[in-house]
């Protein structure tokens, strides 16, 4: 399922601004104080900008070369079980808006995910044993390209390419997730700027087996 414009401008600035401050929070003091200074010197976005501009320029940030197991590029991330002093009426609000297309009610896992410009996510399928059955993923920032590869190899069929705007919401769930390797492509352009995206996942009920035919 996809859905191109799911949140607007003033949605896509409140999840991004907690977002952004949850990860900032884990980073250190000296770095923190680079970007207070950045912003003293920075003109401000105009109130009518009709994109999401609040990334820092990629140096102010401790990006990570490469995840433990190989897959992720030049990325920051961190588990939300809440947001902290980031949390509002209208982080609330969005955050309500998001459960409203859950497939299920089953208890879930927030991951903040934040791609430099030349970031990127290598084709994976999710460890089957630690994930449930769905997956939401919410785009914030520069639009990137969700490929996926059957993983089939007797006989597989085309990748599909899917863009993701900022705004948007795409789910995977059952053999869509397990059936198909997801990546995220790096930027053509890397000029064009960073990623963040929040994604949602059920958790594998204790004992139970995940049916990958579907």
């Amino acid at each position: 399922m996809f859905f191109p414009k799911f949140l607007d401008l003033t949605e896509q600035h409140t999840l991004l601004h907690a977002a952004l401050h949850k990860l900032d929070s884990l980073e250190n003091r000296a770095l923190r104080r680079r970007r207070k200074d950045f912003l003293s010197t920075r003109s401000p976005i105009p109130e009518t900008a009709q994109t999401v501009e609040d990334f820092f320029p990629d140096q102010y940030y401790d990006f990570h070369e490469g995840h433990f197991d190989g897959v992720i590029k030049h990325f920051r991330e961190t588990h939300v079980s809440s947001w902290g002093n980031a949390d509002s009426p209208a982080l609330s609000a969005v955050i309500d808006r998001l459960r409203t297309l859950y497939p299920s009610d089953s208890e879930t896992q927030m991951h903040v995910l934040h791609l430099a410009s030349d970031g990127e996510i290598l084709p994976h399928v999710d460890n089957v044993g630690a994930s449930g059955s769905w997956i939401l993923g919410v785009s914030l920032g520069a639009t990137r390209v969700l490929r996926l590869e059957d993983t089939d190899d007797a006989a597989p069929r085309a990748p599909f390419n899917l863009p993701l705007p900022s705004g948007s919401v795409y789910i995977q769930r059952d053999s869509i997730r397990y059936g198909y390797k997801h990546s995220i492509l790096r930027a053509e352009d890397p000029s064009r700027g960073q990623r963040l995206s929040v994604m949602v996942r059920d958790i594998l009920p204790k004992g139970a087996n995940i049916p990958l035919a579907m």
